[in-house]
């Protein structure tokens, strides 16, 4: 395992009999990324900001290749710009740590799967997942071929109206879940991550995912699979679904 000493923000969870091939998460703010990636003085002036070209003179090091760079100036707001960089970074250098430390980071490629799963494509087998809200980005992997993982991380907002609650989560979900932001937050992050272990994303319906007593059902059925939560800081909720392909 080569983790890079500068790269502190990251998490591991072993797996039960595969301590060799432990998920590793990386959370990092938007604000860390930016001084990573950006020549000096070149940071984006905040999300308000309408679209921005850029090109390989804005970065301190080459992580997104010419087509990369093509994308990202297709975009029309700035703060889709950044969080579409912020996560390549993250995953490039997470990807390139664990998989293969000497892969230039502007080689490796991160194309998407029919439902809008990401992955690897020199590494199509290993799984991988992104997110990211408001100010972090989040990325994850495992070598472990025979995993699937998904994460979601998600701002902590204030507690959502009734409207809000029957459309995100079942009527047994709401009856045995706390009325309190973070819970219902942390709930959320677990539905998304799971739809996102499953590589489905926002193609299956919220209602056919619960999250009652810590234990994912889908479609009634109990999983058996695992999770993990965890909150950066007070405003933001982290979830890891993880378990073995299916």
């Amino acid at each position: 395992m080569n983790n890079r000493p500068d790269m502190a923000d990251r998490q591991i969870i072993d797996l039960p009999g595969h301590q060799k091939q432990p998920i590793i998460v990386q959370i990092l703010t938007l604000s860390d990324i930016q001084n990573r990636v950006f020549s000096p003085g070149m940071p984006p002036g905040g999300p308000s900001m309408k679209h921005r070209e850029f090109d390989h003179s804005l970065f301190r090091t080459a992580f997104l290749s010419s087509d990369e760079l093509m994308r990202v100036n297709r975009f029309k707001a700035l703060k889709k710009q950044m969080e579409w960089i912020c996560g390549r970074f993250a995953m490039k250098i997470l990807a390139r740590d664990i998989l293969d430390p000497d892969m230039p980071l502007d080689e490796i490629r991160i194309d998407y799967r029919e439902k809008g799963a990401p992955y690897l494509a020199q590494f199509p087998k290993i799984p991988i997942s992104l997110s990211h809200s408001g100010n972090y980005t989040a990325a994850a992997i495992t070598s472990d071929t025979g995993m699937a993982l998904g994460v979601d991380i998600e701002k902590i907002g204030n507690m959502p109206d009734d409207g809000f609650m029957r459309t995100a989560f079942t009527t047994d979900e709401i009856a045995h879940m706390a009325p309190d932001a973070p819970t219902v937050f942390t709930h959320w992050t677990l539905k998304e991550a799971f739809l996102k272990f499953l590589g489905l994303g926002f193609n299956e319906s919220l209602h056919h995912v619960a999250v009652i007593h810590n234990q994912i059902y889908h479609c009634g059925q109990k999983q058996a699979i695992h999770s993990w939560s965890c909150f950066p800081d007070d405003q933001y909720v982290l979830s890891l679904v993880y378990g073995k392909k299916k």
